[in-house]
């Protein structure tokens, strides 16, 4: 099991991050501003939030989408943004693997505030699907115990991912933010 702060959250029934004072569109918009941090490695890289994306069952308004060009292939990335104060449940990483099928996006990513519940990461890890935690800044090094001698970091308002992922042996996190190469890797391997 990881000593990340991350991680631990991930898996905590209660979450010491703290809350989100965001707006849904504000928490949106802080996920496209790290996905295109990524964009210089790849051609014709585009983010857009609240994109239409035409499915075989309908179109879809997908929080964020990142499309860009490699080898000369076109690829989709569908963000799906949970700014929940319980951790993602199973079903919103089914309901995106059911987006990914109709509209034949490459990949997907659900970016949540309050980390996953473990069934959530198994289904994702089985399909292919990123698990990223968004947090301020202030709580990258978050430690195990907060007191009056040592309270809660205030909110910085600028916003850090990191990509959970579960095994048998616990959970783990890699730090998304400023690490375009790591971005990039959850974003083209389908196991991430």
């Amino acid at each position: 099991m990881s000593n990340d702060p991350a991680a631990t959250a991930a898996e905590s029934p209660e979450d010491e991050w703290p809350a989100f004072t965001l707006t849904p569109v504000e928490y949106e918009q802080a996920v496209a501003d790290i996905a295109k941090s990524v964009g210089q490695e790849i051609t014709d890289w585009r983010v857009q939030h609240l994109d239409p994306v035409d499915g075989l069952d309908g179109t879809y308004i997908i929080d964020v989408t990142a499309r860009f060009r490699l080898a000369g292939m076109d690829f989709l990335v569908l963000f799906e943004c949970k700014r929940h104060k319980s951790p993602v449940k199973r079903e919103h990483v089914q309901t995106l693997h059911t987006k990914l099928q109709s509209t034949g996006a490459q990949k997907g990513v659900v970016v949540a505030a309050s980390g996953f519940q473990s069934g959530a990461l198994q289904y994702a890890k089985a399909h292919g699907i990123a698990c990223v935690r968004l947090v301020d800044d202030a709580w990258t090094y978050l430690s195990r115990t907060t007191s009056a001698l040592n309270p809660p970091p205030a909110p910085k308002g600028t916003y850090s991912g990191y990509l959970i992922t579960g095994d048998e042996d616990g959970y783990d996190s890699y730090m998304l933010t400023g690490r375009p190469d790591e971005t990039l890797r959850m974003l083209l391997n389908p196991g991430r």
